[in-house]
């Protein structure tokens, strides 16, 4: 059988065709190369990401000889692109619509867990006890950290009924590396300042079944939680994951963001107040405001239906000794603001950002009501912006100190400052990163 032919007016129509295409590709690289050349109209934050995107950088004669300069240049033009939030949310429609979606699924793939040393075990081993040795960090790159964060939180995750549930995998060597610089703080600083630490699981360590994350995998959270305090030598710990487990039928976690409620963040408070010998306020007391509706980061990544159709609600509890406050930028400038910020009128993904004005390298709460000289330092990533607001009211004076944007080395400040409490509070997901913990470590030299 011969060939078929190809008549003229099929080479013409295909002609047409190719010349059709050729030229909806060059208008839209032409597009593409004008929105990029729209410098005043770049993103300086990502209502997606929940971070700042990377500042356009001042050149030096160091960073131009070097070539420094160009690079940061390059990523400065790739992350602020226009639009960026909108192009996202846009792949992900056409990934959802290429895709297979269901009530119940697996986002990413599974990662291997190291196991999690038994703790009686380690308590006879000789060489658990020599201290490990740190590489001092001045300051963080806050983008590579981001990007490890997010990585950290958001790579495995398990869908289920509008719901996002991150998995968790432990790391010996962050879990070394992270222990032993706050045991180091704590002998540094034994008799002039107590070091607190406070290790908060994800929401699939507290809200799953023992079944369910059996057969997902990962690393069991509340005996890494556990092992992480055993390590400690002079560190006051507070206990998180036992108590959230036995109120895991309330509102602990947002179902679409990767988050701690407030209510959580209360269960901890009241543990914490009880390690160091205080009277917990009850929540009753508090004036609390409500913002909904709030769709976090997991929808951000998924844009899963189900979530859009079940939205969460923020609520926020207010210091009953004030409710002001001041933040300063990575630049130094100073902002007055408020513990509590009224994020009504915010974008629905921005609302957990209504405590302590989101991720600031520097936050300084005054108590007006005390006068006794008492002074805390928060360390934290975002997971301890909702537990800041219960301590205002135990203290003359509260900092917050976000290890992934400040420029202060910890431990200079708490002695400049004489702090009387060091608070070091991470979600165990984020310090399960190598990276992360030696960034945290490196501040704590």
């Amino acid at each position: 059988m011969g060939k078929q032919r190809i008549t003229k007016k099929q080479k013409e129509t295909i002609f047409i065709y190719r010349a059709l295409s050729v030229r909806i590709f060059a208008f839209i690289m032409l597009l593409g190369g004008i929105v990029g050349l729209l410098f005043f109209f770049r993103p300086e934050v990502s209502d997606v990401e929940k971070r700042t995107l990377t500042k356009f950088p001042t050149p030096t004669v160091s960073s131009l000889w070097d070539g420094q300069f160009f690079y940061d240049l390059s990523l400065w033009y790739s992350d602020t692109y226009p639009m960026r939030d909108g192009l996202i949310a846009v792949d992900q429609k056409i990934e959802n619509a290429y895709g297979i979606t269901s009530s119940t699924m697996m986002v990413g793939s599974r990662q291997i867990s190291d196991d999690i040393p038994d703790i009686e075990e380690e308590k006879t081993d000789d060489s658990s006890e020599q201290p490990q040795e740190v590489e001092q960090i001045s300051a963080p790159d806050s983008r590579a950290m981001e990007s490890e964060i997010q990585k950290q939180i958001q790579q495995n995750l398990y869908v289920k009924d509008g719901a996002a549930y991150s998995l968790y995998y432990y790391s010996q060597a962050a879990a070394d590396t992270y222990t032993a610089a706050l045991n180091k703080a704590a002998a540094e600083l034994e008799g002039k300042t107590n070091v607190y630490s406070i290790l908060v699981p994800n929401n699939s360590g507290v809200m799953l079944s023992e079944e369910e994350l059996e057969a997902l995998g990962g690393a069991d959270q509340q005996q890494a939680i556990r092992y992480y305090y055993s390590l400690t030598d002079g560190v006051k710990t507070v206990d998180t994951i036992d108590t959230l487990r036995e109120h895991n039928d309330e509102y602990l976690y947002f179902r679409t963001d990767h988050h701690w409620t407030q209510l959580a963040a209360y269960y901890v408070y009241r543990n914490f107040c009880e390690q160091k010998g205080i009277e917990p306020n009850e929540l009753s007391d508090f004036q609390k405001m409500t913002f909904a509706p709030f769709l976090g980061t997991f929808y951000q990544e998924l844009q899963n239906e189900d979530m859009a159709k079940n939205p969460d609600s923020v609520d926020a509890y207010i210091p009953m000794a004030t409710n002001d406050m001041t933040y300063w930028e990575a630049d130094g400038s100073e902002v007055k603001w408020h513990v509590i910020q009224d994020v009504s009128t915010w974008n629905e993904n921005s609302l957990y950002s209504c405590f302590i004005a989101g991720d600031k390298p520097l936050v300084q709460i005054n108590n007006p009501e005390l006068n006794d000289g008492s002074s805390c330092v928060v360390v934290k990533e975002s997971y301890g912006n909702s537990f800041v607001p219960f301590l205002v009211d135990h203290y003359q004076t509260v900092y917050v100190i976000d290890f992934r944007y400040t420029q202060n080395n910890v431990m200079d400040f708490v002695k400049e400052h004489n702090i009387q409490d060091l608070i070091i509070m991470n979600n165990i997901s984020i310090i399960a990163s190598e990276d992360v913990s030696k960034t945290i470590a490196g501040l704590l030299e």
